[in-house]
Formats: C-alpha cells, structure tokens, sequence
C-alpha cells in the first residue's frame, strides 16, 4: 500500500525514526516548557481499539483530529478513526478545547497521558497540530519508516504516566530560503516545510527575486520571467573567483504553484512570508524592463556581486512595484510583505547621476540613506493599502551605513508600521529601532546565517543564540517577534548541498524559537538532537553529520 497516496498532507511531518528510549517524551524537539513523569510503570499502548474520541463539537478541531487520525494510522497500520464516544476497549485519545489555554497564547497545549488514555488539550486547532507532533516524536521507530513492516510492533507511547504542558516562547519562528540564487522547485520547499512543521516552526520566508533571478510569475509583466528567471551562467567558489559552472541556470514558480504550496504550508500552521528586493538588488528586474534602473544591466548576471538599484526617483517605478504586490499580495494570505531593502549600492548605483541629484535637492533630501527612507515610506504606503505590513532588513530604517555603501547621515524616520528584519550592525541600532517603536526579527547574521560554515556557526552557537538584545528594556522584549535563520544560496546548488548546510543547524533554531530560556540546556539537547538525527537519516536528509556532538564517554 502507497502511503504517500494515503496521507498527502501528514506524511512528510511524521515520517522520522525514533532512539529508543522508556521516557521518549524527553527525546522531544524543541523541548517543551513542562514534563511531568509518574513514578509508577504503567505503559500507555496504541492498539488495534485505538480512537480519536472528539470532546469539541469545533470543526477546526476535527480537521486536526482527522489529520491525526490519518498520520497515526498510516503509521502504525492501525485503523485510528475519530468518533464521538469512547469504545469501551482500547487507549483511546480524546481530543478537547480548553479556553483557560489561551492564557499562553493560541499554539498552547496540553497531553495528559495515563491508564485511562491520552488527553490532548488546546485553546485553539493549532495547540491540537503541535500536541501531534509531540505525540509522534513518542512513538517507536518503525513509526516513522513507511518501508517497515508494522503488524508484530507493540505500539507504546510512554512506559510511564505523564503530563506535558507547553507553548512557544516566539511569535515568529522562521527558516528563510533563497531561491533566487538557485532555484530548486515545488517538491524542495515542500520537504522544506514538512521539516519545519514537525519542529514546530511556523514562518517560511521566501526570498524569490534578486539580481541573478526572478522566481515569480507576475502576469501583468511576464518578462519578468520570460527573460528574468534564466541566466547563461553562474559563478562557483566564493566572490569574484573567476570560476563559474559552465551551465545556465532557470525556473520560476507559475502562480499555481505558489496557491498550491501556500495551502500546503497552511495544513501546517506555517505562514508563507514572500521576499521581493527592492531598492536594490534588481538585476533581473531592470534586464526585463531597463526602465526600471538608471544603470540597468545588459544581461542577468552570472555573478553575485553585481547589485542593480531601481530608480526611486520615477513614478514609473512605484506604479510597477505596487502591480507587482497587488498580485503578490493575492497570492500569500499572511499580513506581512518583505520588500528586502538591503544592500543598497549607493555610491554605484545612485552617486553622480543627474536624475538623482536634481530629484534630492527638489525634496530637500540631504543624503542617499534619507533617500532610501523617501523609497521605503512611499512603499510602506504602498503596502499598506494592500492591507499588509511592509517588512524589511535593517537597512530600511536607516540610523547606519552598515555596508559603507554611502548612505550618509540620515535625518528621517521610518513609518512606525514597518517591521524591521535585524540582520546587521550593533546592538544599539537594533535597541534604537525597537525604542523607536518597530517591531523587529532577530536574525543577526553572525549567529543565524545557514550559508555559513560549521567552522563559523556550529551547532552550540547556534542553539546558544538569544533574540533579545542585552539590556533591552523588559517593556520592549515584546517588540521582539523571535528570530529566522536564513539559507542563502549562492554556494548552494543542490538539494543535498541544502540539507548539508541546514541542517542540523535548523533544529537548535527550532529551539531558539519555541522553548523558555531557562528551560534551554545544551547538554539536553546534545542528547536528543541524536533521536532528530534518526529521524532525518529516514527521510534521507543529508544533514552535516560532523556538526553533531559525539557520544559522551
């Protein structure tokens, strides 16, 4: 029986091996906030009487329940329906709302497991998903093997009563994936999101266009992917080596595409947050519409150092970006566009052109960082409109020339809606920006970057990294959404080479993410990031294998 065919929607999210351990409910990622374990031993078993018994007449709390039900049965090769009442016989999983829940937050939960059968306990249909996840990470190996065979196994939850209660302590919980540098497709990003969900990770942010490509269909302009999308080839090594693959590079998602992986991420509680670049980083744009730049290049470039500004000076502009993020803005249902706003090449691309110079004195606009404010307000309006907030890299908010480009002394003020997106620069920025009022992600480079090597981010400083800035103000942490970890992809260009460098870097961030700092504990998680790695060699997930932490003595 093709298992794939039974469970399109939950099988990727379970289908992990599992060490076997009496207390597996410590074995699970991220740790949750609480486990309570009973003395006495009392071994809760899934058997062939096994149901879903439904205490909620909510019909969201069904779809969960029904999603459970097909994951657990196509894992055990049971027969796990959801009913209504109890079956005498059988341990019995009851599935109830608890508002009281609420009180940490919509993703809380609760399982309560003992003799009488496991208890699942949410406020809100996503505490129901993120209980289930825990529930699987319980389970036997051959669970999560759709090759195993499964009629002999003895299917034990826990050899002991237990109680968990948790909740996540971040809003945000991201994995950011480039495929504007290298495109990899529908089947990628899927696998991409079935990791996150069973990490209990709930924003994918999608950086889809940039100097090298364009990755989106845009119907009103199509030769944004007609002549965007492909270059004749691309550079290998590091920057500027003067080696490239000798091969051209293509794709881009049809806007099909996009609405079918959109609604496979919300199956999982995972909200799809699109990246277009702008003001920079618009290579492929400007070869599309050269109209677009003052200094658009002839062709897409096979390199990744080249950085196209679009020209902020022309109404022409705004009104294409705004076409573009209206059907954007169609596409991904979430409340936040992310218009990249980074690295800017100021003294390149805006520095001692007429066009320029002429349009900052007309608007008394004193350097190219205040500029840049003018483009990201007028954008930020733009967006508003939409009914979404604008998000960005901290280089919207001006306050630095993090990259000496040439910004210069900016004297404006970013609109107070805008959500920074911390990648670069001092603490003291990132705290100013807060205090100014924004919300912000914290995604500082030098802990949370995928592209970077084990040498440079191990697993430790990853899992040891902390969103909040020291000596933050605790007024402020809530301004705080929580942190994104961010593949970028110039080096990247296969799908192991993907797996390779995220994970199992993805896992501690999952951590970061999801679990209360005093409940963080590296030795813990040394131990069971070695049950998540069995869990990935099933799925065949090339991780870094050097980057785990040997047994101890």
């Amino acid at each position: 029986m093709n298992v794939a065919k039974i469970l399109p929607i939950v099988l990727a999210i379970v289908a992990f091996p599992h060490a076997e351990n009496a207390f597996a409910q410590e074995q699970i990622v991220p740790r949750p906030v609480q486990i309570t374990i009973e003395e006495k031993m009392s071994p809760i078993v899934l058997g062939a009487g096994t149901c879903i018994v439904m205490q909620t007449e909510n019909p969201k709390f069904l779809a969960e329940a029904k999603k459970l039900s097909a994951a657990l049965s196509a894992g055990t090769g049971l027969k796990i329906r959801c009913v209504k009442n109890a079956p005498e016989a059988g341990t019995h999983i009851f599935i109830r709302r608890e508002t009281a829940l609420n009180a940490n937050g919509d993703a809380a939960y609760k399982i309560v497991a003992d003799e009488k059968g496991i208890s699942i306990s949410a406020a809100e249909p996503i505490g129901v998903f993120y209980a289930a996840q825990s529930l699987f990470q319980m389970l036997p190996t051959p669970f999560f093997d759709a090759g195993a065979s499964k009629a002999k196994m003895r299917w034990i939850v826990a050899e002991k009563p237990f109680e968990i209660f948790d909740f996540p302590r971040f809003s945000w919980r991201g994995v950011h994936l480039d495929e504007a540098r290298h495109f990899f497709g529908v089947e990628t990003v899927k696998r991409v999101i079935d990791q996150m969900a069973v990490l209990k990770m709930n924003t994918l942010h999608w950086h889809l266009t940039d100097d090298v490509g364009w990755r989106i269909e845009i119907k009103k302009y199509p030769r944004l992917t007609e002549i965007g999308s492909k270059r004749k080839d691309t550079e290998i090594g590091t920057w500027n080596s003067g080696k490239s693959s000798g091969k051209p590079h293509s794709g881009f998602y049809t806007q099909e595409q996009i609405k079918t992986i959109v609604a496979y991420a919300a199956a999982r509680h995972i909200t799809i947050v699109p990246e277009i670049e702008m003001p920079g980083h618009a290579g492929a744009a400007s070869v599309a519409y050269p109209w677009l730049s003052l200094k658009p290049p002839a062709e897409v470039p096979t390199t990744f150092t080249l950085n196209t500004a679009f020209d902020p000076t022309s109404e022409k502009t705004y009104k294409f970006l705004s076409d573009v993020l209206d059907e954007v803005a169609a596409l991904f249902p979430g409340k936040i566009l992310h218009v990249g706003g980074d690295e800017v090449r100021y003294n390149e691309q805006w520095k001692n052109q007429p066009k320029i110079d002429a349009f900052m004195k007309k608007n008394r606009i004193k350097s190219f960082g205040d500029l840049h404010l003018y483009f990201s307000n007028r954008l930020s309006k733009i967006v508003a409109k939409k009914g979404k907030r604008m998000m960005g890299w901290n280089e919207i908010f001006g306050g630095a020339d993090v990259n000496n480009d040439g910004a210069g002394k900016t004297e404006g003020s970013l609109d107070k809606d805008a959500v920074i997106h911390f990648w670069k620069g001092d603490a003291e920025l990132a705290k100013r920006a807060i205090r100014a009022g924004h919300d912000i992600v914290n995604s500082t480079h030098n802990f949370t970057y995928l592209d970077y090597n084990y040498g440079k981010i191990s697993l430790e400083k990853a899992y040891n990294f902390e969103p909040i800035w020291a000596g933050l103000e605790e007024k402020y942490h809530k301004h705080v959404l929580g942190t994104g970890c961010q593949m970028w992809t110039e080096w990247v260009p296969s799908q192991d080479r993907l797996d390779y460098q995220m994970f199992p870097r993805v896992v501690a961030y999952a951590e970061v993410g999801w679990t209360q700092k005093k409940r963080k504990d590296f030795e813990d998680f040394k131990r069971r990031i070695k049950t998540q790695c069995e869990r990935m060699d099933a799925q065949g997930i090339k991780y870094a294998r050097e980057a785990v932490p040997a047994n101890d003595a």
